[in-house]
């Protein structure tokens, strides 16, 4: 097993050659037969992003904030698809998008007293963790996980923070 990485560029940098989709999209612009888009996206939305590396041993307290923050996710206004991958080769680094209707409904969920709490608590489960979010225009493509990595690299090597939202 490599060495722990010691830096949020360490762990970012890191192989996720074998990243695996554990929750495909879903949500309520995605059609549940194919996996596809019901139909276009609006013509303005905001795309957000993060990817965590836990600290081993904490899977049960993990598991369970994830299921309370997912079940908040699933019911909140204004969500619209999300997808979940993990990187067992980096450091099981897990990365989500979301979809959202705009701004607003990003911000009511990150605020919503579920999220705040098992936020509190990830913390400390976590070596480190980063996430940004963008307005997206494209209405017929869901955004990959390359290009979130790709914005969240791009914004570490600018030297802004990847916790804000760039555009």
């Amino acid at each position: 097993m490599p060495e722990t990485p010691t830096t949020l560029h360490e762990f970012a940098a890191g192989d996720e050659s074998d990243l695996e989709v554990v929750l495909p999209w879903t949500g309520p612009a995605i059609d549940p037969e194919t996996g596809g888009l019901r139909g276009p996206l609006p013509e303005e939305y905001l795309v957000a992003t993060s990817v965590g590396w836990p600290k081993p041993g904490l899977e049960e307290t993990g598991g369970r904030l994830n299921g309370a923050i997912l079940q908040e996710l699933w019911t909140h206004e204004g969500m619209l698809a999300a997808s979940v991958a993990v990187s067992a080769n980096n450091f099981n680094a897990a990365r989500n998008l979301v979809l959202w209707r705009d701004e607003e409904a990003l911000r009511g969920f990150l605020h919503s007293p579920v999220h705040l709490d098992a936020a509190r608590q990830t913390r400390g489960l976590m070596f480190d963790w980063e996430g940004t979010n963008w307005t997206s225009t494209n209405r017929t493509e869901l955004p990959t996980f390359e290009e979130s990595r790709a914005r969240l690299d791009a914004i570490r090597a600018a030297g802004n923070s990847p916790y804000a939202s760039h555009g």
